[in-house]
């Protein structure tokens, strides 16, 4: 698979990747097209390429959205505004757009 050392299988995004949101952030998520996670996790979104397949699991009602598309490479403070009804930061984001309305 191309992994070496000690990572981890699914570190690193090589086709699409799952983001995860409350039901609070998943509303903004829609709404900016733009999925975030802390910046723990930074090194995983700035894997994400643009043109990758991407859902989002709205862990609450474990429901899982999709199929949204990578608009662009992931990157760090997209939007810095971001979130912030949250009380907490997702500064490592991606844009997104909507291949297929739907969640399972």
């Amino acid at each position: 698979m191309g992994y070496k050392g000690n990572s981890v299988h699914g570190e690193v995004p090589e086709r699409g990747a799952i983001f995860m949101s409350n039901i609070n952030t998943h509303k903004e998520c829609l709404e900016r097209k733009l999925f975030g996670l802390p910046s723990g996790l930074s090194k995983f979104v700035l894997h994400v390429k643009e043109g990758m397949t991407l859902f989002l699991f709205e862990f609450e009602r474990r429901l899982l959205y999709g199929v949204f598309r990578a608009t662009c490479d992931g990157d760090i403070n997209i939007d810095p505004k971001a979130f912030r009804s949250s009380g907490k930061q997702f500064p490592a984001q991606v844009s997104t757009s909507a291949l297929l309305n739907m969640f399972m």
